[in-house]
């Protein structure tokens, strides 16, 4: 996939125009492609939204990444899932957007549901997937808009499918720069979260 057919350059938040890197939203984008796999079989992916509570911040919404990658790799691959969280190989990928003019933190993610080895029809991959997202501690359980879920399918085959895989790994990235990099993630101890947070 070629990143420039997807670029973005304005993005506007209310009416505020997002300041967009171009190099590195560039980077990320192939980064996610290279972890994610190229788009050229039949696997559905799910993009995944999820407004935290009204107090969180990096270290909050980094948690809820971490969780959120190990319980959909637990319940969609079973024991599998626990080596590829090992050996970091699961097809996930999570975003914290941070700061954003008048925009709580949140999170974006994207998981390829490749090679399982049972059938889930689009109905059940969407009530499981928001089901675990609202068990997070981190998203408000009362709010109906917290969780948003999204499958399509992760192929190229067609016109429409290339664009929706693409915008959506642009979407994801958008928000890197040489300052902050949306895709970084830590699994932080309770000792060295606080310390994070007295720095932050």
């Amino acid at each position: 996939m070629n990143f420039d057919n997807y670029v973005k350059h304005l993005r506007y938040y209310g009416n505020h125009i997002n300041e967009y890197h171009h190099k590195e939203v560039e980077k990320n984008f192939y980064k996610v492609l290279d972890k994610l796999g190229e788009p050229t079989g039949t696997d559905d992916a799910v993009f995944i939204t999820l407004r935290l509570k009204s107090k969180s911040d990096w270290i909050i919404a980094n948690n809820a990444c971490n969780a959120l990658e190990w319980k959909l790799c637990k319940f969609f691959w079973k024991r599998k899932g626990k080596k590829m969280l090992e050996t970091g190989t699961a097809p996930y990928v999570s975003s914290i957007e941070h700061n954003l003019i008048r925009i709580k933190d949140h999170i974006h993610a994207i998981i390829r549901l490749k090679d399982l080895k049972q059938y889930y029809s689009h109905q059940e991959i969407e009530s499981k997937v928001t089901e675990i997202a609202y068990q997070l501690n981190e998203v408000n359980a009362k709010s109906p808009d917290a969780v948003r879920v999204r499958i399509f399918p992760f192929c190229d085959r067609t016109e429409k499918e290339a664009n929706e895989v693409g915008n959506s790994l642009e979407y994801i990235c958008k928000t890197s720069s040489k300052h902050y990099n949306p895709l970084s993630r830590k699994i932080l101890s309770s000792q060295s979260q606080n310390s994070i947070k007295t720095k932050l």
